[in-house]
């Protein structure tokens, strides 16, 4: 094959990849247990300890029969020397402090106390109900998402999970919608 031609394929096969890593977020829609009310929408994301970063997950579980909507960032419990040891269980950190849930565009952000604990697979989740947020992630003004952690001690700084938000939140809506407006 020609130099032409070479260059041509990968410049093709450079243009495809570009493309894929430029797709707009969507939220991905599961029923994780069959002959289940429980619906999830995910969203994936990028979170930051420092300059380090690493893949985070955002879930909302509506279970209709078992409301509040539950909202939680699913994390390595590898973070860069970040403990997230100390917000395990009862009595974890969580209980005690708040995360803190900022969007583009909106003011003031919404605080909440949180649970955490290890997934069979290793990551660790952070999770709380929602108290009303999910209304404002409805305008299309907001484009992203940012949960703030603080870490144990102040050495360990900031856990930040940045989550671009989907021109359309319609699949994640129909998830929540049965949870919505119910404590």
């Amino acid at each position: 094959m020609g130099l032409f031609y070479r260059l041509m394929a990968a410049g093709a096969g450079g243009l495809l990849v570009v493309q894929a890593l430029a797709a707009p977020p969507q939220w991905a829609v599961s029923k994780p247990f069959p002959d289940n009310p429980l619906q999830v929408a995910g969203l994936d994301g990028e979170a930051t300890v420092g300059r380090s970063r690493f893949p985070a997950r955002l879930e909302l579980a509506c279970r209709a029969d078992s409301p509040p909507l539950r909202l939680s960032l699913h994390l390595s419990d590898q973070l860069g020397g970040w403990d997230v040891r100390p917000f395990e269980g009862p009595g974890g950190l969580g209980e005690r402090r708040k995360l803190k849930l900022n969007m583009t565009g909106l003011r003031r952000g919404v605080d909440s106390h949180f649970a955490g604990w290890y997934e069979a697979s290793g990551r660790f989740v952070f999770e709380w109900s929602s108290r009303g947020e999910f209304f404002a992630w409805q305008s299309a003004t907001h484009k992203e998402l940012l949960v703030t952690i603080d870490g144990a001690s102040r050495k360990h700084g900031k856990l930040v999970a940045r989550f671009a938000l989907p021109p359309s939140n319609q699949a994640a809506l129909a998830v929540a919608q049965p949870c919505m407006g119910k404590k």
